[in-house]
């Protein structure tokens, strides 16, 4: 009796079917919610960029132009967006790859010999608690003394230094989940400490190094405060820039910061699509831990 009780509350095959068509469609729902509020901001943005003057504000809203146009695009590349870019891949491609080599071989020490003790990886990282305007003043005035305000150099040094405590504590997690076994075996077949990192642990946490490469990157390229602060007439980047096109100098020139702001978004994006199979298993390989 207990059985056949048992086999009546089991799930018919169209509840099955109906609970799984059910789930799959909130899924879809969800999604199309998530990708609505993700998409529609930035096709609005492209769809600014490419519109004449007369429909950047215009009531109704004017989704689409009525006539396509890169007037935008040339107005902004004139006005200073082209140095803009220029200036931004210098700088943090630059400060990029200095935090990403210096960062990880830092990490790697910790990890491997425990240097500095089992808290240095939390002190390292406590210097990201601070807010970041805690440190311009005191920077400014160190930087005009030895001139390296409004340089690439100065920039550089500043996104390398603020960079490297993220690089330190992401990578030091991916190195940590490395099993030794596997570099002692090299160790005892002749292998340098600097060959183990090179040959061994660098290729194991390549995908964890390519997702820290990325988000590093993501950081610098964003950067708005130290690039204002730090930049006079020559090397602003393109945050600076696009605050720019909102001021009372220059009104609301909402068509060329669209621009702009394609042409910031453009290279996130694409270095994303270019190494997007080694994300998903870079953001989930390791733990961050001390």
């Amino acid at each position: 009796m207990s059985t056949v009780a048992a086999t009546a509350r089991l799930p018919s095959a169209r509840q099955r079917r109906l609970r799984a068509w059910t789930s799959w469609a909130v899924r879809l729902i969800v999604l199309g919610i998530v990708l609505f509020v993700t998409l529609v901001p930035v096709a609005w943005i492209v769809l600014t960029s490419l519109k004449p003057r007369g429909e950047w504000i215009h009531d109704p809203p004017v989704w689409f132009p009525s006539v396509w146009t890169v007037a935008s695009y040339r107005e902004m590349w004139s006005s200073g967006g082209g140095l803009a870019l220029k200036n931004s891949l210098i700088i943090v491609c630059t400060s990029t790859v200095l935090a990403i080599v210096l960062g990880s071989v830092a990490a790697y020490s910790l990890s491997r010999f425990r240097t500095g003790g089992n808290h240095v990886a939390s002190w390292i990282l406590s210097i990201k608690f601070l807010p970041a305007v805690v440190f311009a003043i005191p920077l400014l005035n160190a930087f005009t003394k030895v001139h390296l305000v409004d340089t690439y150099k100065g920039l550089i040094l500043i996104y390398t230094t603020f960079n490297l405590p993220f690089v330190v504590w992401m990578m030091k997690g991916f190195f940590d989940e490395i099993p030794s076994e596997i570099e002692e075996s090299a160790r005892v077949d002749g292998c340098s400490w600097f060959g183990t990192f090179w040959r061994i642990a660098l290729p194991l946490a390549m995908p964890g190094f390519i997702a820290t490469l990325l988000l590093t990157f993501i950081f610098g390229w964003n950067e708005f405060l130290f690039a204002l602060i730090f930049t006079n007439q020559e090397h602003y980047t393109i945050p600076v820039q696009l605050s720019s096109y909102f001021s009372e100098a220059v009104g609301l020139e909402w068509g060329p910061q669209a621009a702009l702001s394609v042409l910031g978004i453009a290279p996130i994006i694409l270095f994303s699509f270019l190494i997007q199979r080694f994300l998903v298993r870079g953001m989930t390989f390791g733990a961050v831990k001390a």
